[in-house]
């Protein structure tokens, strides 16, 4: 059995190493969409709690079964996971994925989207300060 020694003759200058990297315009998970708070999905998650039973953020958080501090930062611009989009369809069949994720009206009843709707506006003020809820006064 011959065995090639074919790569030990080639130089490292051979080799390009921009083939092997990541795209520089790629975003890695951790980082937040573009408008921070009022970034389409978190303003839209931000409603559907509103509309939801536990309008609280932190009962929000446990009705889906997410900790305080993830609901929070997608509140906050962080991207919506798939895993909170099933949290929140499942709990709430009122609620279209794509509406939560592209922001579709036409997948929502004309009831529920005229319930969203005034919330949407309010959300998307970005000319009225957002005042700190009792809860973190003191932080």
């Amino acid at each position: 059995m011959l065995i090639s020694n074919s790569l030990k003759l080639q130089e490292l200058k051979s080799f390009d190493t921009k083939k092997f990297e990541i795209g520089a315009n790629s975003q890695p998970m951790g980082t937040k969409e573009t408008g921070g708070r009022f970034a389409k999905t978190a303003i839209r998650l931000r409603v559907v709690r509103r509309a939801s039973p536990y309008p609280d953020r932190q009962a929000f958080a446990k009705f889906l079964g997410i900790t305080f501090p993830r609901l929070s930062n997608i509140e906050n611009g962080h991207p919506l996971s798939r895993d909170v989009q099933n949290r929140v369809i499942e709990k709430m069949p009122w609620i279209s994925r794509s509406w939560l994720v592209d922001g579709d009206e036409a997948s929502l009843t004309g009831a529920t989207l005229q319930r969203l709707a005034p919330l949407v506006t309010e959300e998307s003020d970005t000319t009225t300060p957002r005042s700190r809820s009792k809860g973190s006064a003191g932080r």
